[in-house]
């Protein structure tokens, strides 16, 4: 989230609450896009009902978390880069299940 928090914090309207970058989901949602290409990836919600919201730019490889809380504020959580689907990675890692012969 380094390079994610010093640049949410030049954004009109966005704030800065312990130390997580934060703002309307709108002004988040449109810098993520507009500014690096990611597009929304996954919706998940935790143990206590929170909702997360992971964007993901493929090409470049950046990906970015965020919490929405309570009245329409976003907040990045985490990012990164070198963003690799699942998928691809553990195919060559995971061995596969064993044929058993029938």
């Amino acid at each position: 989230m380094k390079y994610l928090l010093p640049l949410l914090l030049f954004i009109p309207g966005v704030a800065q609450a312990q130390q997580t970058a934060c703002g309307t989901a709108q002004k988040v949602h449109d810098f993520l896009v507009n500014d690096y290409g990611e597009k929304p990836f996954a919706e998940m919600k935790d143990e206590k009902d929170r909702q997360f919201l992971m964007y993901v730019n493929p090409d470049t490889g950046t990906w970015t978390v965020t919490q929405i809380a309570d009245g329409g504020l976003m907040c990045g959580i985490s990012s990164g880069k070198n963003f690799i689907p699942a998928t691809k990675r553990f195919e060559t890692t995971i061995p596969k299940k064993p044929e058993i012969p029938g």
